[in-house]
């Protein structure tokens, strides 16, 4: 069911100012919840969805405590057709120690196994070394570098902080002579199409482990230039040197058992906690209609959601019945548990529980609304597998209790 505005000039239901609007995932894509029965039309301002809730969404799916149950527990993210991909960890560090000291750069595949990026690293003043998952992804990146070496001229491509309106530097880098130097920048909105991307190495965090530069291919094909006591200029006429001479027949082929990861991740504060706010606010709008969560008594929880301050109030679930309750539920599902207390005068206040890969966190929505026009408690189970959601009341969840747990 899809619930729809009739009035032309209804407002966002967050900021409460005037379109255009966008459609609104009841629940977010990433968490499972891309069914198209389950979408705002009409009720949601494109500023909130894609300035405020794009970005709060991947701090949430990639760059936080949820993000490492969702890539080790969920085997892909939303459903994109041939480009559907595992959830991936946004982190500024990303290691797995090998037997040379010098770590190797990795990224996460379906269920969150740890995948050697090909990379060629500086390790001496004339030394390198070389890894990759195989020989094969090691003799396609070289190919790959070969390819961009012989070229007389290079865009690098450096990502600035948020406070630049021209968020990448793009760095012409020009070839004369087998040296490379430094032939003008630009800034842009957005990346050129295609390039070297430029990074620092975070050496607070790698201590005298790090190289002087490492070459590597992420996951997607970008290739990606890391520095540290070395500049890019050096860096690239020393891989160039490298390619040329690389020798595939004084390559060592190891297994590593029980590999050792190491993720450094910046999380913000509230962020899990305003997503979850977000989607039990969504889901009292598609439930009840536009009218009920537009009542003065959410302003103060859209603006903890649309800001983050003041912080979200909520917390871990303690009660054991609660938990044993959503602990209940089929294996792969998300549920979201909206309940209401009676307060005096007739109002009440509402809460939510959102029992995520197996943790159950609370949040509360409003004190003093009007009684909601339609039953309450009411459960939502998101198989975050085959991306469906299903609306039960409490009744038709306890039934199935006794069947879920004779399995």
């Amino acid at each position: 069911m899809t619930t729809q505005s009739t009035a032309s000039s209804s407002l966002c239901i967050y900021c409460e100012e005037p379109g255009p609007f966008s459609k609104e995932h009841v629940i977010s894509a990433g968490l499972g919840g891309d069914d198209k029965r389950f979408m705002l039309v009409d009720m949601v301002c494109k500023r909130c969805n894609t300035d405020v809730f794009g970005k709060l969404e991947l701090a949430a799916l990639r760059s936080s405590p949820l993000a490492i149950s969702r890539a080790f527990l969920q085997p892909h993210g939303r459903d994109r057709g041939k480009h559907t991909t595992a959830p991936g960890i946004q982190a500024r560090r990303k290691l797995m120690v090998n037997a040379s000291g010098y770590p190797d750069e990795v990224d996460f595949g379906p269920h969150a196994k740890p995948i050697v990026l090909p990379q060629l690293k500086i390790t001496g003043e004339k030394s390198f070394s070389s890894t990759a998952a195989g020989p094969d992804e090691l003799r396609s990146f070289v190919t790959t570098l070969s390819t961009l070496f012989q070229d007389h001229q290079i865009t690098c491509i450096r990502k600035r902080g948020p406070e630049h309106e021209l968020r990448y530097e793009a760095i012409t880098m020009l070839r004369s002579d087998n040296t490379f130097i430094h032939a003008e920048s630009s800034f842009q909105a957005k990346p050129p199409r295609a390039g070297l991307w430029l990074e620092r190495y975070d050496e607070t965090d790698a201590g005298d482990v790090t190289p002087a530069a490492t070459i590597l291919q992420k996951l997607n094909g970008g290739i990606v230039l890391k520095t540290s006591s070395t500049t890019v200029e050096d860096a690239l006429d020393f891989f160039a040197s490298a390619v040329e001479q690389f020798s595939y027949e004084s390559q060592v082929t190891r297994d590593t058992e029980g590999p050792i990861v190491s993720v450094g991740m910046t999380a913000t504060i509230g962020v899990m906690e305003r997503v979850i706010a977000k989607i039990g606010i969504n889901l009292l709008a598609h439930y009840l209609g536009r009218d009920y969560v537009t009542d003065p008594g959410f302003r103060h929880i859209k603006t903890s959601i649309l800001t983050g301050n003041p912080l979200v109030t909520g917390g871990l679930v303690e009660n054991n019945r609660i938990k044993q309750l959503l602990n209940a539920a089929p294996a792969n599902h998300h549920v979201f548990y909206l309940n209401r207390t009676r307060q005096p005068e007739g109002q009440v206040a509402i809460t939510m529980i959102a029992h995520l890969y197996g943790v159950a966190q609370w949040v509360r929505l409003a004190l003093n609304v009007p009684e909601p026009h339609l039953p309450f408690p009411l459960f939502f189970l998101v198989d975050y597998v085959n991306h469906k959601v299903k609306q039960q009341s409490e009744a038709e969840y306890a039934e199935a209790l006794p069947e879920m747990w004779d399995k």
